[in-house]
């Protein structure tokens, strides 16, 4: 019978299948051919605790055995999983970080003639409503490394105090606000009372006439 010997069992993170492929092959191991968990550990070659927990874990869920059709190992790991084994309390999910490059290629399925979203999700392991959000944001280039934002760089320039006239600053002679932005298409220096909100607008319609 095969073993998993040679088979690397760490997560890919542009192909997030599951991280133990050997759980389907213990089980049956265990429950058709009544092997103990030292043999299947061993011909498996997995530890013999991570053996006895993956048991301890499916006895606990309550799961079917032969398993039920719609249990894909993704599910079935995810299931066995979902918990903390000592406290029985749910283990918070870390929400993957999946490579850009790999969002685009999964958009670029869903974009296929005759692509169904919900299979292409399932049969990758991300969530159907994940998928749909990447292939709508690649349909608006927001995918696109180049339309992601930037910092922008702002340089901001004091001018020199106004006069004074008998120690007092004349009200006519206000000081007043200037700045000057950077920008990759140009600079934009502006002088007068300037307000966050008009600044905002300023850098929006530059950045948009760069596109």
């Amino acid at each position: 019978m095969d073993t998993f010997a040679n088979m690397d069992t760490t997560v890919d993170r542009n192909t997030p299948y599951t991280s133990r492929p050997w759980i389907t092959t213990a089980l049956s191991l265990r429950l058709n051919d009544a092997l103990t968990y030292r043999e299947i550990a061993e011909q498996l070659n997995i530890s013999t605790s991570a053996t006895h927990k993956m048991f301890k874990r499916f006895r606990r869920t309550g799961i079917n055995w032969p398993l039920p059709e719609e249990y894909t190992p993704e599910r079935l790991e995810e299931e066995l999983y979902a918990f903390n084994l000592e406290t029985n309390l749910p283990v918070k999910k870390r929400r993957p970080d999946w490579p850009l490059e790999f969002k685009i290629r999964m958009a670029d399925l869903t974009l296929q003639p005759g692509a169904c979203v919900a299979q292409i999700a399932r049969e990758h392991g991300i969530n159907d409503n994940l998928l749909f959000n990447w292939r709508n944001l690649h349909r608006q280039g927001l995918l696109d490394p180049a339309s992601r934002a930037t910092l922008i760089p702002v340089t901001v320039e004091q001018l020199s105090p106004p006069p004074r006239h008998n120690g007092a600053v004349s009200a006519e002679m206000t000081p007043v606000i200037s700045c000057k932005l950077t920008l990759p298409g140009g600079s934009l220096s502006l002088t007068g009372p300037l307000t966050p909100e008009l600044l905002r607008a300023l850098v929006s319609e530059l950045r948009e006439s760069e596109t």
